[in-house]
């Protein structure tokens, strides 16, 4: 049991995507007398190019709107170009031909860049010293018009699947139904899983389960109607699932607001039928939610940059998931999903962690911050709140740091699973540098050309758990607020869902609280919150 297939679907999972797959690039050596820590094959397909020369690509299937892709084409320059595949159509056309083609979309400069450092000599690359490499410049925020301006791995023609774009005015994203409709049309039409993930699943030595992110603004009812069809031929397979939710607190929403009241039922849709489709999730808020405090002392990160939040979010993911990948000390997926369902009929957790962490083992818990929890829940106030589990991936906590990872092992009512990874957070030049921690600094190196480059590598702890008082009321939240659609008498045909459904929806969340053995407290804190 070893392969991993990962599933990416919407820009904001693709910005986090992206990030993941440049850091696994960061694992490969090409120096025999290093150690290699991480199993390549569990992440990557192993093939050749149309030149005979051997390739590791993501085993990925990567799904957004064609106006997110940028400049990267299907063929990811790899296996041919789209342009000369158009000019051979029209070579074998006798025909008069009137062409209209739209303008192509320029590289980044990043990456102008590194397809320098491809056709770079070999010769020449191995004659620049360290110091030159050093000299590279980073990439800016405001540099990154899409996903793909920051890309550093290839991808198999077969990964990468354009859905048609829709009009600025139109608002089919939002519509429940017709988000399972465009994966019912896009399947029909291009055999997304028929062809692409069964290809993939037919390479795997032993397929052992799936990894998936996606937004449920753009991408919810689609990943659906996705896991619904995989279920259908993979019953048992596990899958960890990564949703992120649409940036709308339910506990604030309006249900006068037809749009805003879409999108909250629509994320409760989405956490209760992953849930239904027996789907490990941990669901995270979106960025555009997230407000500074003591979490953001050590990194100035701009929150409205998807660019850099994604960073963030990506690297709690891949530090927490990590121990999928070593090549030793290594975890199955099928065990890790079973760790976050505690209870059985709890499939939830919740993300947290700590970037950088830096400080001493005082103020290194203080800095914890929950990204599946909304913004006055998020930050974890002191050491002793109450968590049902937890599992901790902490990754170069400097030995004055050890008094604080001994104490995040014994809190909380079940033994909290900690778990020290053999290497730090790699840095690739694609990720944003946005650390102002001096110990961080000090690892930094002024080039000759007067460049201040980044740290290589950086601390971090990262966790995957449960707090009693947090998930819990976070779906309560959502029941009440389908509690308050019906009070108030909403029209439940504009919001594409029958009323009798919608109860139907609220009353199993309901279930689910009570599953959590939370009800009560969360009905005392929903009660405080409304007298304030």
């Amino acid at each position: 049991m070893k392969d991993i297939i990962y599933i990416q679907a919407g820009p904001l999972a693709n910005h986090i995507g992206t990030h993941f797959w440049n850091t696994q690039q960061c694992y490969f050596s090409y120096d025999e007398s290093e150690e290699v820590l991480v199993d390549h094959d569990i992440s990557f397909r192993e093939g050749l190019s149309p030149g005979g020369e051997a390739t590791y690509r993501p085993r990925v299937l990567i799904i957004d709107r064609k106006a997110n892709f940028g400049a990267l084409s299907r063929d990811s320059g790899l296996y041919g170009d789209e342009a000369d595949e158009a000019e051979a159509d029209l070579a074998t056309w006798a025909g008069d031909v009137d062409e209209v083609r739209q303008p192509s979309i320029p590289s980044s400069a990043y990456q102008k860049q590194l397809d320098e450092e491809v056709e770079e000599d070999p010769a020449d690359a191995r004659a620049r010293t360290e110091h030159q490499e050093l000299e590279t410049p980073v990439i800016h925020a405001r540099e990154v018009r899409y996903w793909s301006d920051f890309s550093r791995v290839y991808y198999m023609p077969r990964s990468l699947h354009q859905l048609p774009d829709v009009m600025d005015f139109e608002h089919s994203d939002e519509d429940w139904s017709e988000g399972k409709t465009m994966f019912e049309r896009y399947e029909s039409d291009h055999s997304l899983l028929d062809d692409s993930f069964r290809l993939f699943v037919e390479e795997c030595d032993a397929f052992q389960g799936i990894s998936l992110t996606a937004d449920s603004t753009s991408f919810g009812p689609f990943t659906v109607a996705l896991l619904a069809s995989l279920r259908d031929e993979y019953p048992r397979i596990p899958i960890l699932c990564f949703p992120i939710l649409g940036g709308l607190n339910p506990g604030e929403a309006s249900t006068g607001d037809l749009r805003k009241t879409r999108r909250v039922l629509n994320d409760a849709r989405l956490l209760h039928a992953l849930a239904e489709l027996e789907v490990t999730n941990v669901p995270l808020q979106n960025p555009s939610t997230w407000s500074r405090g003591l979490w953001s002392e050590d990194i100035d990160v701009h929150t409205d940059s998807v660019f850099e939040t994604s960073a963030i979010l990506s690297a709690h993911i891949e530090s927490n998931t990590l121990p999928l990948r070593l090549k030793n000390d290594s975890i199955y997926l099928p065990a890790l999903c079973s760790q976050l369902n505690v209870y059985g009929n709890t499939p939830y957790a919740e993300l947290s962690g700590i970037l950088p962490a830096v400080d001493s083992s005082t103020v290194l818990e203080q800095k914890r911050r929950n990204f599946t929890l909304l913004r006055d829940d998020s930050v974890v106030k002191t050491p002793s709140d109450a968590w049902l589990f937890r599992r901790d991936v902490t990754r170069g906590l400097r030995s004055t740091n050890n008094d604080a990872e001994r104490s995040m092992m014994y809190n909380g009512a079940l033994p909290i699973v900690s778990f020290a990874a053999p290497i730090e957070y790699p840095l690739p030049t694609s990720f944003p540098y946005f650390f102002n921690a001096p110990h961080l600094n000090d690892r930094s190196r002024r080039t000759s050309r007067g460049i201040l480059t980044q740290a290589r590598t950086v601390p971090i702890v990262s966790s995957l758990g449960l707090r009693k008082d947090g998930l819990p009321k976070l779906l309560g939240r959502y029941a009440s607020f389908i509690d308050n659609c019906a009070r108030y008498k909403v029209d439940w045909q504009s919001l594409g869902i029958e009323q009798d459904e919608a109860r139907e929806l609220g009353a199993d969340i309901w279930t689910t609280v009570d599953n959590f053995g939370a009800i009560s407290e969360t009905e005392d804190e929903m009660g405080e919150d409304e007298e304030r």
